[in-house]
């Protein structure tokens, strides 16, 4: 399974709204504003880093209200015991 981290920017007023359509997708497990450089991180998962890429950068980034996104490829991750 591929996973990514997708710092989002928003426009302003928005961002509960962006986060909400983010959760109704089943490749986010997780969606949270957050202060900083970014409105919203995202964790989103899929079965191919092909297919990883076509959902950040040509689904989440269409979203009404989105502004911009920087993702951050997992490339390795612990394994749950």
């Amino acid at each position: 399974m591929a996973r990514a981290y997708v710092k989002i920017n928003v426009a302003a007023g928005q961002e509960r709204e962006v986060r909400d359509r983010l959760r109704a997708r089943p490749e986010v497990a997780s969606a949270d504003l957050t202060s900083g450089d970014q409105d919203i991180i995202a964790l989103v998962q899929a079965e191919s880093f092909d297919e990883l890429l076509d959902l950040t950068l040509n689904q989440l980034r269409t979203i009404e209200g989105v502004t911009g996104t920087v993702t951050n490829l997992v490339v390795d991750k612990e394994e749950d015991h």
